[in-house]
């Protein structure tokens, strides 16, 4: 047998071997996925225009996409209350110089006193809820085109924070907002988008705090029964809207749907003393090494002024499995389960956290 003849096998194990060992890292990296929590600071210099707005959402992205890996399965939380203030676009001038959200809301109302008079009379609402039926096409086409942009831009799967809006149908994954509302009725709503922009649902917060309810926003609740979960190649992503996430109701019926990753949308108005940081424990900390009802949680914090109202909170990505973390808020020391967490509780920042797919945990 001649030399060339011994060395084919030669080269046919070597080939076989380099295959296996990229089949390996392959898999390896498939069993990777990239989790973000995106902090963001509220301006209304990004609301009073539509480009505003876009340029803001955008700058956020170009963050997250320098900081993460785009070759890995990547899930992406902006915070609760983000689409919240686009009803104030365009009213820069008539809401210079307000000092509070009351005064603001009065402002607001009385400017469209006739129009938003016959919504109350027609819808049986009260005035905020008016105003939020009245521009629902309008906040609905920058929210939904904004996000579903960019989710597709960067390959990412989305939860777009959340934003007032009634319920829309949504059908092969486009919102259907240019026909209205399926009910007159205004929810603080998250809607989760696809790497291709299209939507793959939407959860509406089940516990309002003082600030949604009549006192102020007047919002309608979503329901425990409402509650669903969305299936990806990341796992099972579940979303809680803020208080949500410290409900037992809520947090088992997601659970019970077989949610694997809890997504928390936070803006938190108060500030981020010893009392509020220990309270939060209550919610995502707790769900993943607490009490191990998820394997991940995902709380990104919305934070700065809202004219006399100020949000604080330190955003945070925990894991079922991080029962020797080091890290934790910021008066706390160390707890278990947080794997990221912010540096402070009134700046804009990204955490970014690789772990395993839920499925390939114990």
């Amino acid at each position: 047998m001649n030399n060339q003849v011994r060395k084919f096998p030669l080269r046919l194990l070597a080939i076989a071997l380099t295959a296996l060992a990229s089949l390996s890292f392959a898999q390896e990296a498939a069993g990777q996925i990239q989790l973000v929590a995106v902090q963001m600071t509220l301006d209304l210099d990004d609301y009073w225009t539509a480009e505003a707005f876009e340029a803001k959402i955008r700058q956020r992205m170009e963050a997250v996409a320098a900081a993460t890996d785009s070759s890995l399965p990547t899930l992406v939380v902006f915070p609760e209350d983000v689409g919240l203030m686009l009803v104030v676009q365009g009213m820069q001038e008539r809401l210079e110089g307000i000092a509070s959200i009351s005064e603001a809301i009065s402002t607001v109302v009385s400017s469209q006193a006739v129009p938003l008079a016959w919504t109350r009379l027609i819808r049986w609402k009260s005035w905020v809820p008016a105003l939020f039926l009245r521009h629902n096409r309008r906040i609905a086409e920058q929210y939904f085109t904004v996000f579903g942009d960019v989710a597709e831009e960067y390959g990412v799967y989305l939860v777009a924070g959340s934003a007032v809006l009634p319920p829309y149908r949504i059908s092969d994954g486009e919102v259907d907002w240019q026909r209205g509302p399926e009910r007159h009725v205004v929810h603080n709503t998250s809607y989760l988008f696809g790497p291709d922009g299209s939507v793959l649902g939407s959860q509406d917060k089940v516990e309002l705090i003082a600030l949604e309810t009549a006192d102020a926003l007047d919002l309608t609740p979503g329901t425990v029964d409402g509650l669903q979960v969305f299936d990806t190649p990341l796992g099972v992503i579940g979303i809680a809207i803020c208080l949500d996430a410290f409900s037992e109701e809520v947090t088992l019926r997601l659970a019970e749907l077989g949610a694997q990753i809890l997504v928390q949308p936070s803006a938190n108005p108060a500030a981020w003393d010893d009392w509020q940081q220990e309270d939060w424990l209550r919610s995502a900390q707790l769900m993943t090494a607490g009490n191990g009802r998820f394997d991940y949680a995902i709380n990104p914090m919305l934070n700065g002024p809202l004219w006399d109202v100020a949000f604080f909170g330190q955003s945070s990505i925990t894991a079922r499995t991080a029962s020797d973390s080091v890290l934790g808020y910021a008066d706390m020391g160390g707890m278990p389960g947080f794997i990221s967490v912010a540096g402070s509780a009134d700046s804009e920042e990204i955490l970014v956290a690789v772990v395993p797919h839920p499925d390939l945990l114990d």
